[in-house]
C-alpha cells in the first residue's frame, strides 16, 4: 500500500494501479486493512482520470460493506440530505461550545476508515456536479454527527468546514457559516491528529466562507500554509487547490501582472508534475488572460496563446466557470462587452456561480456581468431594458453583502453605481457622476485595487467625452488610466 500511495503522489499511475490489484486481489486481507490502497486507487480515479461517476460507485459501494448505506436514487437522496442538514446545523448550534473544543479522539477502527472513505466521496461528488451534491451534504452531515457523538477524528475539522459551506449555499446563512468556519479553526489548532486535513480545511473556509467576513488581503498567508501542509502529508490535490485560489487572489488584490504571471508559470508546471489536471486546467486559463493583458500573447479577448488555446478547449463541469471567469475579465478591459452581457442573461443555478457558497472570485465575475449588461445598456435602445433589469439585480445582490460587512466589495458596488448613474441620470445631473466615479477610483486605488481604479477612470473619461463633451477633464482621466495599466503592467491595453 505505501508504494501505490508513493507511485500516486509521484503521477505513476500505471505503476500504482498494478501494486493496488495486487492487495485487493488478496481476499485474505479485509477491507479495513486494504483502507489505504482503496484510498490511493479511488484518488486516482478522482484527481487524475476525472471519472467521478465510476469513483463514487466504488465508494458507496465500499462503505455499504462497511454498514454505512446512502441512497443510491437522487430524488430520495435529495431530501435526505436537506433533511439532514438542518438537522445537523441545529445538532451543532444547540451543542455547548465547552463541549465541542473538548472531544474525545474516536477509537473505533470501523468508523474511522469510513469516515476517511465519506471524505474523499464527498469530494468526488462536489466534483462530479450539482446531480451528486446530494451525496456532498450527506457525507459532510454523516462525520459531523460521527464526530458528536464518538469524538474527534483525522477529517472532523474538515466535515465542520464544509458544514459551513453547505449552510452558505443551501441556507445563506453567513453567520453559521462564519462560526462553523471558526470552530473547525479552533479544533484544527488544538488537534495534532487534524492537522491532516488542514490543506482540505484552509482551501474551503479561504476560498468559499470566510471571504464574506475578512478581507483578501489576508489570505495568502493561510492558503500558502494549507499548500505547505498538504505537500506534507500526501494531500497534493488539496494543496494544488489552495496554491490556485492564492494566485487568483493575487490578481484580485491588485498585485503586479509580472508576479502573478511568474507564480502561474510556477504553479501550472508543479501541477502539472503531480498530476493534477483539474487544478493545472483551471490555472492555464487565468494564465492565458494574464498573458493577453500583459500584450504577449498578441491576443486581446481570444484566450488562445502560450497557457492554452480555447479554440481546443474542452468544457467540463468544474472547467467552465473558470473559462466564463477568464473571458468576460479578457472581454471588458479589451472593450468588448457583448459577450459579458449575453453570458449575464442565461440562466446558471450552478453552485459555482453563486455569491454565497461558490468560490471569492464569484464576487469579481458577478461584478464583470453588471459592467458588461450596463455597457450593452448604453448601445442597444432595444435591449435596454432587459440589461438593465439585469444588472441591477446583480449589483443589489452585491450591495446587500456589502450591507453585511462584506470588506472585499466596496469597490465594485462604487463603481457599479457610477455605471447606473450614467444611465439613469437627467439632464444637467452630470455633477452625480462625477461624485460617484469620483468615489469608485478613489476607494479603489485607497485599497490597492490599480486595476479597478484604472478601469473606473477609463469609463470616467468614456463618459466625460461621449456625454459631458469635457475633452480636457477626459483627457486627464485617460492618461490616469493608462499611468495605473502601466503601473500594473498590463500593456495589452495601454498599446
Amino acid at each position: 500500500s505505501l508504494a501505490a500511495e508513493a507511485e500516486s503522489f509521484l503521477g505513476h499511475h500505471a505503476k500504482m494501479e498494478s501494486y493496488c490489484r495486487e492487495v485487493l486481489s488478496q481476499e485474505s486481507i479485509s477491507i479495513l486493512e486494504k483502507k489505504d490502497v482503496y484510498l490511493t486507487k479511488l484518488n486516482s480515479l478522482t484527481y487524475a482520470e476525472m471519472r467521478f461517476e465510476d469513483a463514487i460507485g466504488l465508494f458507496l459501494t465500499i462503505l455499504a460493506d462497511l454498514g454505512c448505506r446512502f441512497p443510491r436514487y437522487r430524488i430520495v437522496g435529495r431530501l435526505e440530505a436537506l433533511v439532514s442538514l438542518r438537522r445537523t446545523v441545529s445538532m451543532v448550534k444547540q451543542t455547548p461550545v465547552e463541549m465541542l473544543e473538548s472531544m474525545p479522539v474516536m477509537t473505533n477502527s470501523s468508523k474511522l476508515v469510513s469516515a476517511a472513505l465519506m471524505s474523499r466521496l464527498g469530494l468526488c461528488a462536489w466534483f462530479g456536479g450539482k446531480r451528486n451534491l446530494f451525496l456532498f451534504i450527506l457525507t459532510i452531515t454523516k462525520m459531523v454527527q460521527m464526530t458528536l457523538s464518538f469524538g474527534l477524528f483525522e477529517f472532523s475539522a474538515t466535515s465542520f468546514s464544509d458544514l459551513g459551506w453547505m449552510t452558505l449555499i443551501m441556507m445563506g446563512d453567513v453567520d453559521a457559516a462564519q462560526s462553523f468556519a471558526e470552530l473547525a479553526l479552533k479544533m484544527e489548532e488544538n488537534s495534532k491528529l487534524l492537522w491532516a486535513g488542514k490543506a482540505r480545511l484552509s482551501f474551503v473556509i479561504y476560498a468559499h466562507i470566510l471571504h464574506h467576513v475578512k478581507t483578501l488581503h489576508s489570505f495568502s498567508k493561510p492558503l500558502l500554509e494549507g499548500y505547505q501542509s498538504g505537500m506534507r502529508t500526501g494531500d497534493k490535490a488539496n494543496a494544488m487547490w489552495c496554491l490556485l485560489q492564492h494566485v487568483i487572489a493575487l490578481y484580485m488584490i491588485g498585485k503586479p501582472l509580472k508576479l502573478i504571471e511568474e507564480q502561474c508559470k510556477l504553479c501550472v508546471s508543479q501541477m502539472m508534475e503531480l498530476k493534477e489536471q483539474q487544478q493545472a486546467i483551471n490555472l492555464r486559463m487565468r494564465w492565458q488572460l494574464i498573458l493577453n493583458l500583459m500584450g504577449i500573447s498578441g491576443n486581446t479577448t481570444e484566450l488562445s496563446g502560450k497557457a492554452m488555446d480555447e479554440k481546443e478547449f474542452a468544457s467540463s463541469v468544474t472547467s467552465l466557470y473558470p473559462f466564463l471567469c477568464a473571458k468576460i475579465i479578457a472581454c471588458n478591459f479589451f472593450g468588448d462587452y457583448e459577450f459579458g452581457a449575453n453570458l449575464a442573461l442565461e440562466k446558471r443555478n450552478e453552485k459555482w456561480f453563486k455569491l454565497k457558497g461558490g468560490p471569492f472570485n464569484v464576487m469579481d465575475f458577478l461584478f464583470h456581468q453588471a459592467l458588461s449588461l450596463y455597457a450593452m445598456a448604453r448601445k442597444s435602445k432595444t435591449m435596454r431594458r432587459k440589461y438593465m433589469a439585469q444588472a441591477d439585480r446583480i449589483r443589489k445582490e452585491l450591495n446587500d453583502s456589502l450591507k453585511k460587512r462584506n470588506p472585499n466589495i466596496a469597490h465594485y458596488v462604487s463603481i457599479l453605481n457610477a455605471e447606473r448613474a450614467v444611465l439613469k441620470q437627467k439632464k444637467n445631473q452630470s455633477k452625480i457622476v462625477h461624485e460617484l466615479y469620483n468615489d469608485a477610483i478613489t476607494r479603489s486605488a485607497r485599497c490597492g485595487y490599480v486595476h479597478y481604479a484604472a478601469l473606473a477612470q477609463e469609463h470616467f473619461a468614456d463618459f466625460l467625452l461621449s456625454k459631458d463633451g469635457n475633452i480636457e477633464e477626459a483627457k486627464y482621466n485617460i492618461e490616469g488610466a493608462l499611468e495605473r495599466y502601466t503601473n500594473w503592467g498590463a500593456m495589452g491595453i495601454v498599446e
